[in-house]
């Protein structure tokens, strides 16, 4: 038994391309007495590479491939597709234009920059053809085309791009979208196809005119005998042969002329058998010595003038020297300056940020006053007393933190739980939302999971903005409805969402820089809080957004990725 290694071009991907085209090898085993027909699918690249080496008997290819290859080594046309439609049956390669249904691009025009692919630069029925038809409209420059990604094989993958907005455009082969539509990958309402074509009985959206269909090819490897009777076992093929369905074609023909395929690749400059760019420049020489004789003049003039440049630059190099030592001193100069900035910028930060646990301790210690002048004994004291030291631990590490921040240092980062740190900073603002009756919720969705931060800077952050929340709760004059304030945590794959929503009085403006410092809108106001906030998200990688709400309030979002580790 004889074997034939057939090579195919897997423009679906391999294994589709093996569904699709095995039926047509057993169907030339059957026909051919001790015969068997082996598939190989390729890429682009790979199908011209065993086609070079000589591995292949049979090729079974696109047209524009077919007849790069003929124009280089000697291979025989043997058959074409047919497809079932009023045109003539062998042309059925063209290019579409793929949006969504609900994508802004309504024509082709409209696509100049948008995000596009195509298959492959070499795929003649995906972006060749559309070059082509786009160049006779004269619609695009060459930025456009050097912008285009080409991903490779298979073709599905830019349709289901498009269908999750990973791209804009797929420039995709005729009839790739219907296939996928009938497989029940994708639903044809999702899509529109631009710049649509209409070809008698040709089913499928395509934005260029039709080419040949895939052609089966022998090379020099092969007999003209075994290529005889392949030829005759094709076009023997019915219509209605398993075969013939699996390929989505009719049976075959006879070999279809490829002078358009020729054309389009003479427009791009891209047929095998045009003159190569180096052979024109000698040419060109031969034809104009004393133009040629005038260039390289002017570059032997064009050297000299670099040299004379150079050695100019090599005068001055000391008086440049002098400039740059000159430059450092007043970088130096600079610096220091920026320093003693933001010394004085630190007192006012650290009034800020420590009024909150200096606050808790003139409460504790206003309440162990109260005990001892009500006779409490030593030991019940000592629950609040530890709390005391727990607000000095937090004024401390306040401290730290700022001066770490000052010196560009890195903060120290621990595991905890963010439900403990919204407790832990609520019980701090407890009694100020009490006595203006204000209720706190706090909510929690996904699965709970440590995080890892420095846990007093987030603190220090939730409370600036449950602080702001309660402010803003207290100058609401209509007390109709009750004053809430609701926190929200929720856990997601790769992140950790907080969001703070009050019903206060809002945001007036949507575009006052909230987060720079020294911007209040308060009368006692340092402008310091919500900038603080921004510098502890941007040293985790996080983001933090203020949006209004309806009727009135705002909502506080900060979103904090997990950290490795």
């Amino acid at each position: 038994m004889k074997q034939y290694d057939v090579g195919v071009l897997a423009l679906r991907g391999h294994y589709h391309c093996n569904i699709a085209w095995e039926p047509t090898m057993n169907w030339l085993e059957s026909q051919i007495p001790n015969s068997k027909f082996v598939l190989h699918s390729y890429n682009f690249d790979g199908l011209e590479n065993a086609f070079k080496s000589g591995e292949l008997d049979f090729l079974l290819t696109s047209p524009g491939q077919a007849t790069t290859f003929a124009r280089q080594l000697p291979i025989h046309w043997l058959a074409t597709q047919k497809k079932q439609h009023e045109v003539a049956l062998s042309k059925a390669i063209a290019s579409a234009v793929i949006v969504r249904a609900d994508s802004p691009y309504h024509s082709l025009q409209d696509i100049e920059y948008a995000r596009v692919a195509a298959v492959s630069e070499k795929a003649f029925g995906g972006f060749i053809a559309f070059h082509f038809e786009m160049d006779k409209r004269g619609y695009f420059n060459t930025a456009f085309y050097d912008r285009i990604q080409f991903p490779g094989p298979p073709t599905d993958n830019l349709i289901r791009a498009i269908e999750k907005k990973e791209l804009d455009v797929a420039i995709a082969p005729a009839c790739t979208l219907e296939e996928m539509v009938e497989e029940g990958f994708v639903e044809r309402s999702q899509f529109r196809v631009l710049g649509e074509q209409q070809h008698d009985g040709f089913t499928c959206a395509v934005s260029t005119p039709l080419y040949p269909n895939w052609t089966f090819a022998k090379t020099s490897r092969a007999t003209n005998e075994i290529g005889k009777q392949v030829t005759q076992a094709l076009l023997a093929m019915p219509a209605n042969a398993e075969a013939a369905k699996a390929a989505s074609n009719v049976g075959w023909t006879l070999p279809e002329s490829s002078l358009n395929v020729d054309k389009a690749y003479q427009h791009l400059d891209m047929h095998p058998l045009q003159t190569p760019w180096t052979q024109q420049m000698e040419d060109w020489l031969h034809r104009n010595p004393y133009l040629a004789l005038m260039m390289i003049i002017g570059l032997f003039g064009l050297n000299i003038y670099h040299l004379l440049l150079e050695w100019r630059f090599k005068r001055s190099k000391k008086a440049l020297r002098k400039t740059l030592e000159d430059l450092r001193q007043k970088s130096t100069l600079l610096e220091h300056a920026q320093r003693i900035m933001i010394v004085g910028e630190l007192g006012s930060s650290l009034a800020h940020e420590i009024n909150q646990p200096l606050s808790a301790i003139k409460n504790y210690s206003q309440g162990v006053k109260l005990r001892v002048e009500r006779g409490s004994k030593p030991e019940e004291l000592l629950p609040v007393m530890e709390k005391i030291q727990q607000q000095v631990n937090v004024a401390s590490d306040i401290i730290q933190r700022l001066r770490d921040l000052i010196h560009k240092k890195p903060t120290e980062k621990k595991r905890f739980w963010l439900g403990t740190l919204v407790n832990d900073t609520y019980r701090l603002l407890e009694h100020d939302f009490q006595r203006n009756n204000i209720e706190l919720e706090i909510n929690s969705y996904g699965e709970p999971s440590m995080v890892l931060a420095d846990f007093t800077g987030f603190q220090q952050l939730l409370l600036n903005v449950l602080n702001n929340a309660k402010d803003a709760c207290v100058m609401v004059n209509d007390l109709q409805q009750a004053l809430l304030v609701t926190i929200e945590i929720i856990y997601q794959e790769d992140r950790v969402q907080i969001s703070v929503t009050d019903n206060g009085v809002g945001i007036e403006n949507n575009k006052i820089p909230l987060d720079q410092a020294f911007y209040t809108t308060k009368n006692n106001g340092l402008g310091l809080g919500l900038a603080i906030c921004r510098e502890v998200i941007e040293n985790h990688n996080g983001t933090i957004e203020y949006h209004s709400v309806q009727p009135r309030g705002c909502r506080v979002v900060v979103v904090l990725p997990y950290q490795k580790g």
